[in-house]
């Protein structure tokens, strides 16, 4: 909303901006022209400068009002632009080709007659994120799970729901499980993020056997879930026994689940040993003491995965 002061025998002589519903105009005379100053902030005024007001334009033409008027239109369209690049790139949850399908719906309805909108979703699906995209973060909270949207002057109410609400336009925001191919996306985006702000933790991403993992498992916790497993990951816990405990049998038509497990397990394990072979520039003793193997054994291993320099 841009707030203009303008003498009173003026308004009725310009024609103002198209986008007459983002003004909020108020007139004054002679008398009442400083009290008016004094007592609200205004975006625009056009009169004589009383005083320093570096938020304000003061103008004292009908072209310099209108230059203003659109500059600051233009201003909080960039900013709006700019608030949404930031919250796209602010949430796991917006990341992937099925998320920015659902943002574009979202768009499409900023400009629509709908005045009230649920956003329905499982629990763990993160629909604040999608908030803060369709709104551009101009949203205040009127009770929980409702929220009020600011939109250019235009307000629409929001709901947050897991079932839909009558009488509100619904979007159905879909599961984890049916944007399988977003996991990548927001798999790498929660471990870049652990990574800027732990930098004392290894980067690492996971291998296709582990990513394959993360796809077949159906996240009944949705984002809330992944977000949780991914830092089990980044802390080196043991993500292959999280899955082996919840993932269905049904991994593959030909592949057992505990012969999958077992095969990830071998590929972590060879990758382990190279890497201490690497560190001990391949002294055996020396990477058997450190892994804490039987010096035959590490041999064993080494000829068994054709581990070789």
């Amino acid at each position: 909303m841009i707030k203009v002061l303008l003498p009173s025998h003026v308004l009725s002589n310009i024609e103002l901006s198209s986008s007459r519903e983002k003004l909020l105009i108020d007139v004054y005379d002679e008398k009442s022209y400083e009290k008016k100053l004094l007592e609200e902030f205004w975006d625009v005024v056009m009169g004589p400068k009383k005083f320093d007001s570096p938020m304000t334009i003061f103008v004292n033409s009908v072209d310099g009002l209108l230059m203003a008027i659109k500059y600051l239109e233009t201003k909080d369209e960039l900013e709006e632009l700019k608030k949404k690049h930031e919250v796209l790139y602010s949430f796991a949850e917006l990341q992937g080709v099925v998320a920015h399908e659902v943002l574009r719906r979202l768009q499409k309805l900023r400009d629509n007659d709908f005045q009230a909108i649920a956003l329905v979703a499982e629990r763990g699906v993160q629909l604040l994120a999608y908030l803060e995209y369709f709104s551009a973060g101009k949203y205040v909270q009127l009770e929980e799970g409702m929220y009020e949207v600011n939109l250019n002057g235009r307000r629409k109410t929001v709901v947050l729901s897991e079932c839909p609400v009558e009488g509100f336009h619904n979007v159905h925001i879909p599961p984890l499980r049916e944007r399988k191919n977003d996991i990548p996306y927001m798999v790498d985006w929660i471990l870049s993020s652990i990574h800027q702000k732990h930098r004392y933790i290894p980067i690492k991403f996971p291998n296709e056997e582990i990513m394959n993992l993360f796809l077949k498992y159906d996240w009944p916790g949705n984002t809330e879930e992944l977000v949780k497993v991914v830092h089990m990951y980044a802390a080196d816990l043991d993500v292959i026994s999280y899955f082996a405990n919840y993932v269905s049998t049904r991994v593959s038509e030909e592949t057992k689940l505990p012969e999958y497990v077992k095969r990830i397990v071998e590929s972590i394990e060879k990758r382990t040993i190279k890497n201490a072979l690497e560190k001990c520039n391949w002294n055996r003793k020396k990477t058997a003491f450190i892994l804490g193997l039987n010096y035959k054994t590490l041999c064993y291993k080494i000829k068994k995965y054709g581990i070789t320099k």
